[in-house]
């Protein structure tokens, strides 16, 4: 049964994969020449907005513009920046970081795309939040009901089951590996699900604020730790960087294949990893109550580059500075039946150090914790969609449950290839979906975003939207 599952999803996996490397690579390259690289030129202002109201919200039932970008983070920054981005490099080569790289420069304006037409169309819904995403605007700016329940089920798919499976599973497999648990997952398992049934069962306000105080942290000291390892490395920090152009556009003989095996592997992890295209940041981004929508894109692009130029950087040096490819593939066993991979590899790399054996141990927990928060992000999501199909206590109480039992169940299995590959099936067929949705509506995110640029230019510090600025606004139903 496992290598039925395992060979019918590998199937459907790359002929996906094909369809949507034409609409996230191209789309994005076309929105990052209509917003004219906003996204890396005016990163200042971005980062500014990103930053900004960090106390905000403490006193509104409303989530504010720095919880949805922490909420947001939480997803995007999970094992797919450790184990994501060891499984690229020993997949892809060290090569596969440089396309990981132009990937997110090109996702970041995808990303804003998204972002701004969720907040565009979002609603209120009956726990006094906003809600939005690709289910609303599918349905609200194409005018379709059908498109959007279909959408909003594969995100459910995809993120309430898919994603969670794969952080629970991971998280719980480098604790189990760093404390010698083996084929016991059971303990951590349970500590998961118990973790997480308290978190989701507190709604979507005090999820905001978790994330606030949790995510940045976390993410900070996890940049703080690499760069302690790499300094104990620091006569190979050079090599590393090297080593990431020089195989960019040549696979290193041990692993085999081609230019194309780089790229996609690029691709493949770092839209994991980030997230952009997908929707699914866009549901979080659409809980933030803010002036304009255009706001929350421009913190949500910044969002991608800190997620893949910073975060996921780190963790690719970490690894490559351990020494040459030769020594790396020749230690670890790459490109056989025996490679250790995805968070085993990072462990492994950074134990070589003088941190020693307790690199294991730190490297799980920050596993865990990222594991954990990303958790709590797709579940933001499901509830999103599923408020959207039915607006029912029930229902939401029905999804909660749901993902508790995915989130421990996950996590009592020792091998999450197959997961892996169900996951970036779904991820693959919900990013061609959303992008032509997104590219449909376009129209409406440039004027958004002309109007944000013509009240800057006049002066307004915190410009205002209003729907009229639109061409055509119906089907939004705020911003009276």
């Amino acid at each position: 049964m496992f290598e039925f599952f395992t060979d019918a999803f590998g199937a459907l996996n790359t002929y996906f994969w094909c369809i949507s490397f034409v609409f996230l690579v191209g789309l994005g390259i076309i929105f990052t020449l209509k917003l004219k690289g906003e996204q890396i030129l005016r990163i200042r202002e971005t980062s500014r907005l990103a930053l900004s109201e960090a106390g905000a919200g403490k006193t509104s039932s409303k989530v504010s513009s720095f919880e949805a970008f922490c909420m947001s983070m939480g997803a995007r920054i999970g094992v797919g920046n450790i184990a994501g981005v060891a499984t690229a490099i020993a997949t892809g080569g060290p090569g596969a970081v440089f396309w990981m790289w132009i990937f997110a420069i090109i996702g970041a304006a995808s990303s804003f795309m998204e972002s701004t037409l969720a907040q565009i169309y979002k609603e209120p819904k009956s726990d006094g939040s906003y809600h939005g995403g690709p289910a609303y605007y599918a349905t609200k700016g194409l005018k379709s009901k059908t498109l959007g329940i279909i959408v909003a089920v594969l995100i459910v798919i995809t993120f309430g089951f898919g994603f969670v499976g794969v952080q629970s599973c991971n998280a719980s497999n480098a604790l189990c590996g760093a404390f010698d648990f083996e084929n016991n997952h059971l303990v951590f398992a349970a500590v998961l699900g118990v973790l997480t049934a308290i978190v989701i069962f507190s709604g979507v306000k005090k999820i905001g604020k978790f994330s606030a105080k949790v995510v940045p942290a976390a993410a900070v000291l996890w940049v703080v730790f690499a760069i302690i390892a790499l300094c104990l490395n620091y006569e190979n920090v050079g090599n590393a960087v090297a080593m990431i152009f020089q195989y960019a556009f040549d696979l290193p003989a041990v692993i085999g294949g081609g230019i194309g095996t780089i790229i996609v592997t690029g691709l493949k992890r770092g839209v994991f990893s980030n997230e952009a295209g997908l929707g699914s940041v866009a549901n979080l981004a659409a809980t933030a109550d803010v002036k304009h929508p255009v706001k929350q894109g421009l913190v949500q692009s910044f969002g991608v580059l800190v997620d893949t130029l910073l975060v996921c950087t780190v963790t690719a040096l970490v690894v490559l500075s351990y020494g040459a490819w030769d020594t790396i593939a020749l230690d670890f066993a790459l490109g056989t039946d025996d490679a250790v991979k995805g968070a085993n590899l990072v462990q492994g790399i950074v134990s070589s150090t003088a941190i020693g054996e307790a690199a294991n141990y730190i490297i799980a927990a920050f596993l865990f914790v990222f594991a954990f928060t990303s958790l709590i992000g797709y579940y933001t999501m499901s509830e999103s969609n599923a408020r959207f199909a039915k607006d029912d206590k029930k229902v939401i109480f029905i999804i909660r449950i749901a993902i508790v039992i995915v989130a421990f169940a996950s996590a009592t299995l020792a091998d999450v290839s197959l997961m892996d590959t169900i996951s970036d099936t779904f991820m693959a067929a919900m990013a061609a979906v959303n992008m032509i949705v997104v590219c449909l509506l376009s129209r409406q995110v440039f004027e958004a975003y002309a109007d944000y640029r013509e009240q800057k230019k006049e002066g307004v510090e915190d410009p205002e939207f209003h729907r009229d600025v639109l061409s055509d606004s119906s089907g939004v139903t705020e911003w009276e």
